[in-house]
């Protein structure tokens, strides 16, 4: 793991439930400790292409699809989790670094067969989520009850929620924060946002950055359009399921402004910014429908912030504590056209140059990620210190 007078280096393992292709915030902790010196390893349930080189190590733990064919759901659910731990075990990790509460199971079941610490990372407010099946919800209110407290150390997004662990189980360390500050920069767009559309050049833009989705404001935004001015579109960059973009589409042909309601497919993590500075305003609006929403702050936020946009948010704890410190923020009651179309409107007003000059920037949320994994590798040098002066004084006493 480490020589003699060398940065103490850790083999991590990070275990993600999707591709980490599409996933900013895994990619900017794998990067970040790559970075710091450690060897890190995303264990994931998608195929990997080698010829993806994202800076960091992959492994595809996605069980063969002969298995997900022919297996009965119980069965299978134990192979994956099977293939699951033995791609973790193969690692030889130090840390397994577990991304979200559907993770935790094969992360403890890892950590029982290599003794490698938990680092366990919640991108939410898991115990909060609307789930759609109450079996899934009452599972991951188990299982993060148990893990959470067998976790070496706890990473979470918002200072809310990092508060609300602490206050859910009793947790004698509060959780690092490392928020969704994303570490992209803007660059040569992709292509004209108003060419690709047909809009004139001066028509002016309220984006939605990532897929509408329910709960997420979209059929709200939709609904102010018609109290906005006529050269402002509404653009939904993501791709949403078939129902709701269908519904949305209808929203916006029974009042009357089916061609200001746009949609465009999700860009590539490389080209968002250079496509997110050439709008307007940006939207976040999520609903007060549940716990995790009112504590949570998106990653499309502080990609407008570096963007440069100013953008309209939620009027919900954690947005409203964000908001104090950003000048080009304006809030919005959750669900409600009317107050969404009225903080448009004074985001629209804005001049260019109230875009903050300095926004948040990934190097502060880095430094969190990178010290606690420096305390983890002090203590496991440490560890490994004492156990040799033990095994030296036991094999003294036994000459």
């Amino acid at each position: 793991m480490t020589t003699p007078g060398a940065a103490p280096r850790l083999r991590v393992a990070m275990l993600l439930h999707k591709s980490v292709v599409h996933d900013s915030r895994v990619r900017r902790e794998a990067t970040a400790l790559v970075a710091a010196g450690h060897d890190v390893t995303v264990v994931e349930l998608a195929p990997v292409d080698p010829a993806d080189d994202l800076g960091f190590a992959r492994r595809s733990v996605l069980p063969p699809a002969w298995m997900r064919r022919r297996l009965p759901r119980p069965a299978y659910r134990s192979a994956f989790l099977l293939w699951f731990v033995r791609g973790v075990v193969a690692e030889r990790p130090d840390v397994i670094h577990v991304h979200d509460a559907a993770m935790l199971l094969p992360g403890l079941v890892a950590r029982r067969v290599t003794g490698a610490p938990v680092v366990y990372d919640t991108h939410e407010l898991a115990t909060s989520v609307p789930y759609r099946d109450r079996w899934w919800a009452r599972f991951v209110a188990a299982i993060e009850t148990v893990g959470i407290r067998r976790a070496r150390a706890t990473v979470t997004v918002s200072d809310g929620i990092a508060d609300r662990l602490v206050d859910l189980y009793r947790l004698p360390e509060r959780p690092t924060v490392v928020r969704n500050v994303t570490d992209l920069r803007v660059g040569p767009p992709a292509y004209d946002v108003r060419r690709r559309l047909g809009l004139p050049a001066d028509a002016r833009i309220v984006l939605h950055q990532g897929a509408p989705a329910v709960g997420r404001g979209c059929d709200a935004l939709v609904r102010a359009v018609p109290r906005l001015p006529d050269d402002v579109t509404v653009l939904f960059l993501g791709d949403g399921t078939a129902d709701v973009t269908d519904r949305l589409r209808a929203i916006a042909a029974a009042d009357g402004v089916a061609d200001r309601v746009r949609f465009l497919p999700a860009a590539p993590l490389g080209d968002l910014l250079g496509l997110t500075a050439q709008a307007t305003v940006g939207a976040s609006l999520l609903e007060d429908t549940c716990e995790n929403h009112r504590l949570a702050l998106p990653n499309k936020v502080f990609e407008y912030l570096a963007a440069g946009i100013p953008f309209v948010a939620s009027d919900l704890p954690e947005m409203r504590r964000l908001a104090t410190t950003v000048p080009s923020a304006r809030l919005a009651a959750p669900g409600d056209p009317a107050s969404i179309a009225s903080a448009i409107h004074d985001a629209l007003a804005l001049p260019p140059t109230s875009a903050p000059q300095a926004p948040p920037t990934w190097t502060t949320e880095r430094a969190r990620l990178q010290g606690l994994y420096a305390r983890l590798a002090a203590t496991s040098v440490s560890s490994a210190a004492h156990a040799s002066i033990d095994a030296s004084g036991e094999n003294d006493m036994r000459a």
